[in-house]
C-alpha cells in the first residue's frame, strides 16, 4: 500500500524538489508551454519558499511527487482586478506534479490541502493565477470550482486569475 501526505517543505527535501521542477519545467517545454525557465522558479526561488515556510510537498512512499507555496504574497497587477471575496486571501504559487505522476488526483489533493489550510486560517479565499496557454493546469482549478475572474500580463504573456470563496 503506498502511504501518501502533503507535509511542510525541509532542507532535505531541496534537492529532490528541484529534480522535479527540473523534470517539469522539460515537460511544458516540449509541450510547446514557456511559462517557467532558467530564471523562475529556480533552486533560489526554492531555498527562499524553504526560509520562508510556506512551501509543502506531496510525498508517495518518501518520494517528492508535488510542490506548492501557500502565503499572502500576490503581485500588483492581481489589484486591477474584480475580485468577489474580501481580505484577507490565500494564494496559491508554484503547484506542480511530477510528470509520471500526473493524472493521479495530485494536483486535486493539493488543491483540497490549500483549501484545508485556508478554512483552518480563517481566509476568505483562494486566489491564484496559471498561464493562459496551460490548458491543463486551467481545466482542472475550473473543474475544482474556482472561478476566473480576468487576466494579468506578467513576463511569460497572460495568465488566467482564479478565485474561490471558503
Amino acid at each position: 500500500m503506498e502511504k501518501s501526505t502533503i507535509r511542510p517543505l525541509v532542507s532535505s527535501d531541496i534537492d529532490q524538489v528541484i529534480t522535479v521542477l527540473n523534470q517539469v519545467k522539460q515537460m511544458m517545454f516540449s509541450n510547446g508551454i514557456d511559462q517557467w525557465d532558467e530564471h523562475y522558479p529556480n533552486a533560489e526561488t526554492i531555498q527562499m519558499d524553504l526560509q520562508n515556510q510556506q512551501a509543502y510537498v506531496y510525498t508517495e512512499n518518501e518520494a517528492i511527487l508535488a510542490y506548492m507555496v501557500l502565503n499572502e504574497a500576490y503581485d500588483i497587477e492581481y489589484e486591477a482586478l474584480k475580485w468577489s471575496t474580501s481580505t484577507p486571501f490565500l494564494v496559491i504559487h508554484r503547484l506542480f506534479v511530477q510528470p509520471a505522476a500526473q493524472g493521479k488526483g495530485i494536483s486535486s489533493q493539493m488543491i483540497q490541502f490549500a483549501e484545508t489550510y485556508a478554512k483552518a486560517k480563517a481566509y476568505a479565499s483562494i486566489r491564484f493565477d496559471a498561464y493562459a496557454l496551460n490548458n491543463t493546469a486551467n481545466a482542472v482549478y475550473l473543474k475544482k470550482g474556482y472561478i476566473h475572474v480576468g487576466t494579468v500580463q506578467f513576463r511569460k504573456g497572460v495568465f488566467n486569475c482564479y478565485e474561490k470563496a471558503i
